[in-house]
């Protein structure tokens, strides 16, 4: 039995429509309890700050809490290099998703530098909802696919038969805009006004392998 195999390929750009705002911060001190009262402090400041823009106190997760030992090395008049405590560092990975609206999010950003806490800051942008996309590509996978498969059908002086085997695998997509947001802390101390960008679309590819008989 002759049969094709071909590989469709599907193609998509999908607008952002969600803010992912991620949030690091480290304490440090020779005493862990203290170290840890700190981050305690640095959180509950800033939750306080994201309820003032009208989120849910418990809004902010946690994507990793971390307690550990920090050692530097130092040299000795006999120029033999020794590791020595330098304390404990309490490290705590935040974040936070709303709705994409880039002024809400400039407010939010001049906040959180004017607080004690100072997090280091990441922002993308990306989408709500994957599924509706990932079925899209699919759906556009099968239909180049088949017409390619027509295509080399009718060069070739056959006809498309039945469909024998569908080889898809659920591909990993980063539903994340290759768009860059970033203000300078001046900016950002001194309130300017933030200007209402458009994230770039993202864009995403899909694939899968049909055959069909050939007769």
């Amino acid at each position: 039995m002759a049969s094709i195999i071909v590989r469709g390929k599907g193609s998509i750009s999908v607008k952002p429509d969600l803010i992912r705002l991620m949030l690091e911060m480290e304490s440090r001190s020779k005493d862990c309890g203290e170290a840890m009262e700190m981050a305690g402090r640095d959180l509950e400041e800033l939750r306080d700050i994201f309820v003032g823009f009208g989120f849910e106190r418990d809004s902010l997760k946690t994507s990793n809490f971390n307690v550990r030992t920090e050692y530097e090395s130092v040299h000795d008049e006999n120029h033999e290099y020794h590791n020595v405590f330098k304390g404990y560092c309490c490290s705590h990975s935040l974040n936070i998703e709303f709705d994409l609206d880039t002024e809400r999010l400039a407010g939010i950003l001049r906040a959180v530098s004017a607080s004690a806490a100072a997090p280091q800051l990441n922002i993308c942008f990306t989408v709500k909802d994957e599924e509706p996309a990932r079925e899209e590509l699919i759906r556009l996978s099968a239909e180049n696919a088949k017409r390619k498969a027509e295509l080399l059908c009718e060069a070739s002086g056959v006809k498309l038969g039945r469909l024998l085997k569908i080889s898809y695998d659920r591909s990993d997509m980063n539903f994340v805009s290759q768009a860059r947001y970033g203000m300078d802390m001046n900016c950002l101390r001194a309130e300017a006004k933030a200007v209402s960008i458009t994230p770039d679309d993202i864009k995403l590819t899909d694939s899968a392998e049909f055959e069909w008989e050939t007769v």
